[in-house]
This record gives C-alpha cells, sequence and structure tokens, in this order.
C-alpha cells in the first residue's frame, strides 16, 4: 500500500487525520461517488468482492488522489474489517469478503454530512468490541480467536463422532449422573480423547469459562451446548468478564458475616428494608431512632432497636390468632446488622453510626463485624443456629418471636 512505502508517503489533503476523514476530504474535494466508481468491479453485481478486489476498486476510484491518500495495509485492514462477510473458521477455508456496497454508502455519507451516521458508528463500535474482545482472549487465556474456534469445531467433531447427539456426550462426561459436570471433568475427558494441540488447557480452561455462567464450577447442558453449538465465538467470549462479574457478585452476596449465620445479601436486604420503612414515617433515619432514645445519650440498646422494629413490623413473628408468620426480617440477621455497631457485645448501639449502617449503598464499606466478634457474639451465633433448628416459640401475649 502507498502508506508503507516511505517514498511515496507524500503530503495530502486532511493529512494527519483518520483514513475515514481523509478518504471523506477527496471525496468532497473532487466531488467524487464512490458508490458509482466502485461498482465496476462487482461484475455480478453481488454486493461484496475479496479483499484483492476491493483494493483494487478503491484505488480506481481514487484515481491520482490514490497516492496523496496514503493508505497503509493497516488502514486497508481498518475500513474493510466492518464490512467482512465471516472470517475463515479453520486452515485452508475462504477469505472473507467485503460488502462493498455498504462501505461506500457509509463512505459517501460522511463525506457530504460530514459527520458519521449511527448506522456507521455502530458497525465501528461493534469492530472496536470483536478486537477488544480478541486481545481479552489473548491476554486472559493465551489463545486466539482462530484457535478457539479450531479446538470447538475438533471437540464437537469427536462428540458427534461416538455419540449421536451432544445430549448422548453429555451424559457419558457426567459420570455420576446428577446432570452437572465439573471443569475437572471436562478436561480429563477430552484429554483422554487425544483431540491434539488444538485441545488443551487453554482452550479448555477458557470455554469452561465461557460454560460456567454462575462461577459454581456445575456445568449442565445447556450451558455446554450453547459454547459447543455457538456461531460466534467472540461475541460469547465478550461476555466472560461480565459472567466473571456476576459470579463473583453473586459469590460475595452469600458470604456469611459475623457469627449468627447471616449473609451479606440478607444484611443488605434487611438495612435497606429498615430504611425504607423508617422513612415513611420519619424525615430521617437518624430521627426515626432519636425518637427512640428517651433519654438523650445517643445509645440504644438491642432490646429498644427491636422493639422499634416490632412497632414498624418488621421483625419476623408468628400470629397469636391466625398462626401466620409475618413480618420481613429474622431477628439473627437484625442481631448481626446491630453487631456492626457494637463490637464489644455490651449491647448498647451508638445510633449515629447505626444510622450509617443503615444508610449505606454497600453495607460491607461499613466496618462488618469480625467472625469471633466477642463472646456475646458467640453465645448469640449458638442461640441462632439453635433457633434454625425449629427450637423458638412465640410469645402469645404480643404475637411476637421471643427476643434473643
Amino acid at each position: 500500500m502507498p502508506g508503507d512505502v516511505a517514498d511515496l508517503d507524500s503530503t495530502g489533503m486532511a493529512e494527519g487525520e483518520s483514513i475515514w476523514n481523509r478518504m471523506a476530504a477527496i471525496i468532497r474535494a473532487r466531488s467524487l461517488d464512490v458508490r458509482i466508481l466502485m461498482d465496476a468491479h462487482d461484475r455480478r453485481n453481488f454486493g461484496f468482492v475479496d479483499i484483492p478486489t476491493f483494493r483494487r476498486s478503491l484505488c480506481y476510484a481514487f484515481g491520482n488522489q490514490w497516492i496523496d491518500l496514503a493508505m497503509t495495509s493497516a488502514e486497508l485492514k481498518e475500513i474493510c474489517a466492518p464490512y467482512l462477510t465471516r472470517k475463515p473458521n479453520a486452515a485452508g477455508e475462504p477469505e472473507a469478503f467485503v460488502l462493498w456496497q455498504k462501505f461506500t454508502t457509509d463512505l459517501q455519507a460522511l463525506s457530504d454530512l460530514k459527520r458519521p451516521t449511527d448506522e456507521f458508528l455502530a458497525r465501528l463500535a461493534e469492530v472496536e468490541a470483536r478486537e477488544k474482545a480478541s486481545a481479552q482472549l489473548v491476554e486472559d487465556y493465551g489463545v486466539t480467536e482462530f484457535e478457539l474456534k479450531s479446538c470447538l469445531m475438533a471437540i464437537k467433531d469427536r462428540l458427534l463422532t461416538y455419540n449421536k447427539t451432544l445430549n448422548d456426550a453429555f451424559r457419558r462426561m457426567d459420570g455420576d449422573s446428577t446432570g452437572y459436570v465439573s471443569a475437572s471433568e471436562i478436561k480429563q475427558f477430552f484429554h483422554d480423547a487425544y483431540l491434539g494441540d488444538v485441545v488443551n488447557d487453554r482452550t479448555l480452561g477458557c470455554i469452561i469459562d465461557m460454560c460456567d455462567l454462575d462461577g459454581n464450577d456445575q456445568i449442565d447442558f445447556f450451558e455446554l451446548s450453547m459454547v459447543i453449538e455457538c456461531d460466534d465465538i467472540l461475541e460469547l467470549a465478550a461476555l466472560v468478564p461480565d459472567k466473571k462479574f456476576v459470579a463473583a457478585s453473586l459469590k460475595e452476596a452469600k458470604r456469611v458475616v459475623g457469627t449468627r449465620g447471616a449473609t451479606v445479601d440478607q444484611l443488605q436486604h434487611a438495612a435497606t428494608t429498615i430504611k425504607e420503612r423508617l422513612l415513611m414515617r420519619n424525615k430521617t433515619v437518624q430521627a426515626a431512632l432519636k425518637l427512640v432514645d428517651e433519654d438523650g445519650s445517643g445509645v440504644l440498646s438491642r432490646d429498644e432497636v427491636k422493639k422499634m422494629l416490632n412497632t414498624y413490623y418488621l421483625l419476623k413473628y408468628t400470629d397469636f390468632y391466625t398462626g401466620e408468620v409475618r413480618g420481613d426480617l429474622e431477628e439473627y440477621v437484625v442481631d448481626t446488622l446491630i453487631d456492626f455497631v457494637d463490637k464489644s457485645g455490651d449491647g448498647e448501639v451508638d445510633y449515629y453510626e447505626f444510622t450509617k449502617v443503615l444508610i449505606a449503598d454497600d453495607i460491607m464499606a461499613t466496618a462488618p463485624p469480625e467472625a469471633s466478634t466477642s463472646i456475646f457474639s458467640y453465645k448469640k451465633g449458638a442461640q441462632a443456629a439453635h433457633r434454625a433448628e425449629g427450637s423458638w416459640g412465640s410469645n402469645a401475649s404480643t404475637g411476637f418471636t421471643s427476643s434473643l
């Protein structure tokens, strides 16, 4: 290409700008219609041509300004990328074709309007996303798109050679008939199949991450077949970082905090529920807690906090008359919330600090209690475990579950 040769890289129109803007500037200056000029090379009017023909057609369209355009090989690849039919899936397959009609429509619009159309920007964004996903594959797994496609083709061919369907193959992998296979089972199965260099720890690791949607190391038939039957592996690969983030978020939500068995998700839900209920009757959460502080000391007891929550019908209790369980929050979850500010276990709650816990967007950013907070917490944890076994009674006089 002219731009690759130093002697031909002369100063031209729109020098220093992107290849798209340089082409648009020449088209405007010479009043060209590239749609007509490039049509001559598509003799059968298919709307697409191979890359060498596309390059010749582009050279013909720009004529004497082709040298001034100084397009490099990298820039040719850049302008072809949004319009390629598809990339080869295996060695020996034909190269992709360029959808030249869409290319000329977008380029002419860019020249005439002096700004890209939404459709043109969408194509560029898609190319950028695919290039990012391809680079991420190499960075995370040391695997190229071509290697990954080759691995999937080898796996699919081998599975359907010895099994009528992919489902039958999955049952062979699922030796204990649980309906799920682990990453280690998949790796062992395909290593034993002797599929060659394309199926290795790198490619299998990438495929397993794509299959394991929730990160629990339990892959079902649907997850596995979705990847093996995938037509666009890069599109699927682009989702892997998001899936990892979601899986990490789910794992964090299930993490137990303190000694009572409450999870992060339960604590965040409890804090949000209490905050929203208090704000229904009060201007601020702190104002609602201050109403309970009869002596104005700025400190509440655990029992005072729970009594307040009972008046808002937030703590779970068994209705004396109907036997129904009412309320939203488990008492052990509320106790864990209080542990956030009662780390000494003396039963005193600074409601200024407790307000910060209740209104926090991320409750784990407010110094959660340690797993071994205090002797008091240990006893509470034991009681919570005892209560979980169903041994807690209800207070018939009030209708509420007895307090810890």
